[in-house]
């Protein structure tokens, strides 16, 4: 009788040990599967992360890309503006050479700027203009003193006698005044629209 209880109680242990080993599988299972959808889910984050980033690197570079190109663009349209004026401002000391076309150029520059201008005159032009603006100023029966200035050409610098009050009216001068305002027109007419 003994051995019967103990084979019963062997069954039952081996019943119990099988149904013990069948739920840590089950539970080891689970913990797999888990596990494994967790690492996916975690993997597809990142992956969606590391895509994120990378668009938005793409992004800032081609931002980046774009803003080199216009200020390059720009820089392009400065030069070649700049170039238009410089080629002006040599036609224009050209013409100053021409002394047969600059006598009446240099009269017609005095007076503009002596009508500004009231009193006894200081006229500082070029050491190599001094003849054709003392003629200028007979000419136009203007009282005013005649003096050498080395940085004035292509024009004259009126004073007032006391220095008060002072016009420069110069051929670059004058390119210089109306640059901001010719600038839009000029770009205008090398590349269409309104400066663009």
């Amino acid at each position: 009788m003994e051995s019967e209880l103990v084979a019963i109680l062997q069954r039952e242990a081996d019943a119990e040990r099988e149904r013990l080993l069948n739920e840590a599988k089950a539970q080891v299972d689970q913990i797999v599967a888990e596990a494994q959808q967790e690492a996916e889910t975690h993997l597809a984050s990142r992956r969606q992360q590391l895509d994120a980033e990378r668009q938005s690197a793409r992004m800032r570079a081609e931002s980046a890309a774009q803003v080199r190109a216009a200020a390059l663009v720009l820089q392009a349209k400065d030069e070649a503006l700049a170039d238009v004026f410089a080629k002006a401002e040599a036609e224009l000391a050209r013409v100053a050479q021409d002394r047969s076309r600059y006598t009446s150029l240099l009269r017609g520059l005095i007076r503009e700027a002596a009508a500004e201008l009231e009193g006894r005159l200081v006229v500082e032009v070029h050491p190599s203009d001094l003849d054709l603006a003392r003629a200028a100023l007979r000419e136009l029966k203007l009282d005013a003193e005649v003096k050498p200035a080395e940085d004035v050409r292509g024009g004259a610098r009126l004073s007032t006698e006391n220095g008060r009050f002072v016009v420069e009216n110069t051929l670059a001068s004058r390119i210089e005044r109306v640059k901001s305002v010719v600038a839009p027109e000029v770009a205008a007419l090398l590349w269409g629209g309104r400066g663009s």
